[in-house]
């Protein structure tokens, strides 16, 4: 990163923030989709992510990468759309046990296989939107965006025992989720005919 615009920046230059920005546009707005699956809904979001990163660009102190700094402010602004609109649930987290040592046996798919096992994209969506919001933001950046466990612990602030435990649970809640979708899929797919003939 340039100093001297980012210093500019902090100052109150716009044009120097939107030479720090304009790189990340694409992957802020990628960020957006994923939490929204809606179009207008991730355009509002990605614009907002942009105010506020322009209204806190004097804050940050270059202690994470600026990509880092703009991965935690678009998670936290989708985040808190979702749940304004009451499409975000909570989970009862085991944090405290992860931040003490402990990690689940990981013998589950990687989110990566658990996702591409499932055939359609829609599937892969809907499967996604029913996590957490902690396991659906750690989903994101390590299945979607390819970030690794430090680059997520850093963004989203916690340890990487936490990260891996999170990604751990949200594994066996996509494996469940994703055999219920493929069990919906298949009684839909039965004909009529073949429903009162039990056949």
């Amino acid at each position: 990163m340039d100093e001297l615009i980012l210093r500019r920046a902090q100052k109150g230059d716009a044009s120097a923030f939107e030479q720090l920005v304009t790189p990340y546009e694409q992957m802020i707005w990628r960020v957006c989709w994923h939490y929204l699956h809606h179009r207008e809904d991730a355009m509002d979001c990605a614009q907002e992510v942009m105010l506020k990163a322009w209204r806190s660009i004097g804050q940050y102190r270059q202690d994470c990468g600026f990509s880092s700094w703009l991965y935690r402010i678009a998670g936290s602004v989708c985040i808190d759309f979702l749940r304004k609109q009451k499409r975000m649930v909570d989970s009862d987290s085991m944090d405290a046990m992860a931040e003490n040592g402990f990690e689940p046996a990981d013998d589950s798919p990687t989110p990566e296989a658990a996702l591409l096992d499932c055939e359609s994209t829609g599937d892969i969506s809907r499967a996604i939107d029913q996590l957490p919001a902690d396991m659906r933001t750690v989903v994101i950046l390590y299945a979607l965006e390819k970030q690794r466990y430090e680059d997520i612990a850093q963004i989203t602030g916690v340890s990487v025992g936490t990260v891996k435990s999170r990604l751990n649970r949200a594994r066996q809640k996509l494996a469940a989720i994703l055999a219920n979708q493929r069990e919906q899929n298949e009684k839909s797919s039965v004909l009529p005919s073949e429903r009162r003939t039990g056949k």
